[in-house]
């Protein structure tokens, strides 16, 4: 018979045999106790271990509790794809947030892809083989259809570890679907504000360019009463006295002019007479030039605020100087009624693809703005607004910059003076400046801007790549 190790442990050690009978009766007793004493202490430790595992098992069961109410809270559910044999596996939330029975096991590969929304379903697969391939963490944003045949939003993350070479990509599955729809809503809000803000930003260009032909009218009506008040007070009125004396005369015309001191004035007369034609006729002349400049100014405002009111989003050839004094156009009598100076500094650049209307607006925006700065900027003289084109040929991009003298921007403005919203002027709806930073990137550029503080002037940098046209357009 093969005694365990540890009674044959207790033998040797008491020197008793196993295979001869006690002779010493106190000492087969004293190998009794500590047998019985291993026995108990084997039982208390067997206690011990068996009540552990129940508290562990309890733990455990208490923890996946609550593992599950943390991911029923989060509507985010785990998932496992072993791609060895294409298995499936995910956890209990999962199940709900798909509508899908518990009872049943979850889809194989192949069924859940189709799950996946056709415009959402070749992006994961790329994904997962890339996964699978390269290792890393990994995340995207697709709809997957729910048990109802309802597609909802989902934020999935997952990651492999090429190390572990197990095959087994995890994951977890969270519902975003509320607050996709949120986002669905601001972004319709934010475009309702953007177009109101549009409409807003056009009424004041409008506002301006019925200040800006009103001014031109009244030129042009202060033209109009010189002209009336020329031709009232004419002296060409008064060859109708002249012809009088000379048909009455016209048969003895020369012993008229000989003998007659009247007649003999006429032709003095005549010479003073046609003089002051001549001036009045110059005076006339200017009057009908400034006149016709005011008409073909109004008009020049007249088609650049058509071009603003027209819809955007449409690309066209244009001229850059042009475009800058379009916009200039409108503001031009407000700049000279207010002694402000204006210098252009274009370089020669080329016939550009842009969005003209986006352009025009946010040019507009720009002039007035400068504008205002320098009529509120009462400590300079001369009030200076420098206009530069360029062409950074690096990294082919339209550089137009607007420096004034005007107030400048206080340090703590500057980050958000593109802000919705934001103003410094009395009447101000802070939109304009937005609005324009908005149309600057959808030109496919940027909108900036530099000052030394207050009183010290700004300089706007408006930025957007140079798309040339078609050769056989140019």
């Amino acid at each position: 018979m093969k005694l365990h190790k540890l009674l044959l442990r207790q033998l040797n050690r008491m020197s008793i045999g196993y295979n001869i009978p006690p002779s010493d009766l106190p000492l087969w007793q004293k190998f009794i106790d500590r047998i019985n004493k291993s026995y108990l202490e084997a039982d208390q430790e067997r206690y011990t271990l068996e009540r552990s595992m129940n508290i562990s098992s309890h733990e455990l069961l208490n923890l996946n509790k609550r593992l599950e109410i943390a991911q029923h809270i989060a509507r985010l559910g785990y998932w496992e794809i072993d791609l060895s044999n294409k298995i499936v596996f995910w956890s209990r939330e999962l199940y709900l947030l798909y509508g899908l029975d518990t009872a049943k096991p979850p889809p194989n590969y192949g069924e859940l892809i189709r799950m996946i929304h056709s415009a959402d379903r070749s992006h994961m697969e790329e994904l997962l083989n890339k996964a699978h391939t390269k290792g890393g963490d990994y995340q995207t944003e697709l709809k997957i259809e729910s048990a109802e045949g309802k597609y909802r939003w989902f934020h999935v993350t997952f990651q492999y570890n090429l190390k572990t070479n197990n095959n087994i990509i995890r994951g977890t599955s969270s519902d975003i679907t509320d607050r996709k729809e949120r986002e669905k809503e601001i972004e319709s809000l934010h475009q309702q504000i953007i177009q109101s803000a549009r409409y807003t930003g056009m009424a004041d260009i409008a506002a301006s360019t019925l200040h800006n032909v009103g001014n031109v009218l009244n030129s042009a009506n202060v033209s109009v009463e010189l002209l009336k008040e020329y031709m009232n007070q004419s002296d060409i009125k008064k060859i109708d006295n002249i012809e009088n004396l000379l048909e009455k005369n016209l048969p003895h015309l020369p012993e008229y002019f000989r003998d007659d001191p009247q007649g003999q004035f006429i032709p003095k007369y005549l010479i003073a007479l046609l003089q002051n034609i001549k001036k009045d006729y110059s005076l006339v002349t200017q009057e009908v030039e400034n006149l016709g400049r005011n008409i073909s100014h109004i008009s020049d405002i007249i088609m650049t605020q058509n071009d603003i009111s027209r819809a955007s989003g449409l690309t066209e050839k244009v001229f850059l100087p042009d475009i800058i004094e379009a916009a200039l156009g409108i503001s031009t009598i407000s700049f000279a009624q207010d002694n402000i100076h204006i210098e252009k500094k274009y370089q020669e650049t080329p016939f550009v693809l842009v969005d003209k209307v986006k352009l025009l607006q946010v040019l507009i925006n720009l002039i007035r703005n400068a504008r205002d700065s320098l009529v509120e900027n009462l400590k300079v003289d001369q009030k200076i607004l420098t206009i530069t084109l360029e062409q950074n040929k690096l990294t082919n991009d339209i550089i137009i910059l607007f420096r004034d003298n005007g107030m400048g921007i206080l340090p703590e403005n500057l980050p958000k003076i593109f802000s919705l919203g934001f103003t410094t002027k009395e009447k101000g709806h802070g939109l304009g400046l937005h609005m324009s930073i908005i149309n600057a990137n959808d030109l496919g550029g940027s909108l900036s801007v530099e000052s030394e503080g207050n009183g010290k002037g700004a300089t706007f940098i408006l930025t957007f790549p140079l798309i040339e046209p078609p050769s056989i357009l140019q």
